[in-house]
């Protein structure tokens, strides 16, 4: 059989207690913990977005390179990174003018495509 406490003088049973009770203690430990999932697959699914948004800048970037070297007469640079793609396609419309197109493709799927006219003397 529990027996009354005196705090600070007083003998009653738990009136002039302070803190919180174990159940609301708990309580809050579940918001919190509920709270800080929340908030940390939102900052997941910003830097995913982040990350798509900075891959396919850099698809394009690449595309308009490769276009650029092919321009200059160089050979299009074959090194890509680890899960990057690219694919060149030559048309041929007329005698005089060729089509080339560059088509990148991103570790996350997405594709950047630019094409290029040529005419002229080859």
């Amino acid at each position: 059989m529990l027996r009354p406490v005196r705090i600070n003088g007083n003998s009653g049973v738990g009136r002039h207690q302070r803190g919180f009770s174990l159940p609301e203690v708990l309580i809050a430990a579940l918001l919190f913990s509920v709270s800080l999932l929340g908030l940390l697959q939102y900052h997941q699914v910003l830097l995913q977005g982040l990350q798509r948004q900075w891959q396919y800048r850099q698809a394009w970037s690449l595309a308009h390179q490769q276009l650029e070297q092919l321009a200059a007469g160089r050979d299009a640079d074959d090194a890509m990174a680890p899960g990057w793609r690219r694919e060149l396609q030559y048309g041929d419309i007329d005698g005089a003018c060729r089509q080339v197109t560059v088509t990148i493709a991103t570790p996350l799927h997405q594709q950047a495509q630019l094409s290029r006219w040529y005419c002229g003397d080859d």
